[in-house]
């Protein structure tokens, strides 16, 4: 088949959670079907990454936008009825672009990433798939509980707006994938059941256990550190946790890794906290730690460093919110922690049990291998839109 993928993001490299999902996907795709990428991009492509991309696509067509004129299109948009979330990524220009590819192209059928892209793909006359991923309307809701009163008010009138936006682009699509069930619960349309979860997977022959990568930190967070909940975890661990747990540990030490950390995140950085920045191979960070901590409780989807660290056969602690989408069972393959105390009292309990480090390492390297494969989910895909 040909298939036409547009997203908002050049899947390559694997910094952020939307790029990770759809490369393992259009690689999978690829073994089979012809792929042509449409992609937008908001700085700038390596040509290494460009070349990467076009090993295994039939034709990658790649569209800068400015970040200015991007964030002057989400201010514009204030008032109307398009979500900030929508009208950043919407470029009027680059839409004709792209249709005039689609429409040369021909496809059998479009793959789109995210309800920002779909303006540029809703009113087609072809087969069409959407991946909402995530269930943004509730990040962005979760976003604005824990915001200024200001952003408070912006937060929560785009919340409302991703919300019945979501529900609209429904209808403009043949089929519909979404990263797990929480957060095809937290969507408000009637026709909810019939998007097809499709989990992300994780390449265990890459993350892998690196038993003689040197221990030099008890814990370990990784991610990416531009991300809000990444950095409200970040300040969680580093302000909160490790303060606490330094009188039964006094050498205890934090590893933040991940690319581009905010200036606050910056700023934890002392003599026992090392924050990193962007890393060449981050399966050293993970690898580096004894145990990796996860404290996120407002974030959406699934969450792919935990799966990378559990396939690296690194103990992991991490909440209720992201374990919904793993399915790991806590005391055997997880540890959960829920709030500041249950977090300071399970890292505590890991870092004085070695035995129950190296159960936890164990099953959760199992639990991985056994349910989270890329072939898998691929196939799930290929069998939803071919």
């Amino acid at each position: 088949m040909k298939l036409v993928v547009v997203t908002s993001r050049f899947p390559y490299p694997l910094e952020k959670g939307d790029k990770l999902r759809l490369y393992f996907q259009i690689k999978y795709l690829a073994k089979r079907h012809e792929i042509t990428l449409l992609s937008l991009a908001d700085e700038p492509i390596s040509a290494d990454s460009f070349n990467h991309i076009q090993s295994f696509c039939k034709a990658v067509h790649v569209f800068p936008i400015h970040k200015s004129s991007a964030r002057w299109s989400a201010i514009k948009s204030l008032l109307g009825k398009i979500p900030l979330e929508v009208s950043y990524f919407l470029n009027q220009k680059i839409k004709r672009k792209f249709e005039k590819i689609i429409h040369q192209v021909q496809p059998d059928h479009i793959y789109c990433q995210l309800i920002r892209m779909s303006e540029y793909v809703r009113h087609l006359p072809y087969p069409k798939t959407l991946d909402y991923m995530d269930a943004f309307s509730i990040g962005m809701q979760r976003r604005a509980e824990n915001s200024n009163p200001i952003s408070k008010a912006i937060f929560q009138r785009d919340a409302s707006q991703i919300a019945d936006y979501e529900s609209v682009v429904y209808h403009d699509f043949d089929h519909h994938t979404i990263i797990s069930e929480q957060d095809r619960k937290h969507l408000i349309f009637l026709k909810k059941e019939k998007i097809h979860v499709l989990p992300n997977g994780v390449d265990t022959h890459f993350f892998a256990p690196m038993p003689n990568v040197e221990k030099k930190y008890e814990i370990a967070f990784v991610g990416n550190m531009g991300y809000y909940p990444n950095v409200q975890a970040a300040l969680f661990l580093a302000k909160k946790i490790l303060p606490k747990l330094q009188g039964k540990f006094p050498e205890i030490n934090l590893l933040i890794a991940g690319a581009r950390p905010t200036q606050e995140v910056k700023n934890l950085a002392t003599e026992n906290i090392q924050v990193t920045g962007w890393v060449e191979d981050i399966r050293t960070a993970y690898a580096s730690a004894n145990i990796f901590v996860a404290p996120i409780f407002y974030g959406r989807g699934q969450q792919n460093k935990i799966l990378e660290a559990m396939s690296m056969g690194i103990p992991c602690i991490t909440s209720d919110q992201v374990n919904q989408a793993i399915g790991a069972k806590n005391g055997t393959s997880i540890l959960i922690a829920n709030d500041e105390e249950s977090c300071q009292e399970q890292i505590s309990l890991l870092l004085k049990n070695e035995e129950l480090q190296q159960k936890l390492s164990a099953n959760g390297l199992n639990w991985i291998r056994s349910n989270f494969s890329w072939e898998k989910y691929g196939k799930q895909l290929e069998d939803l839109i071919v």
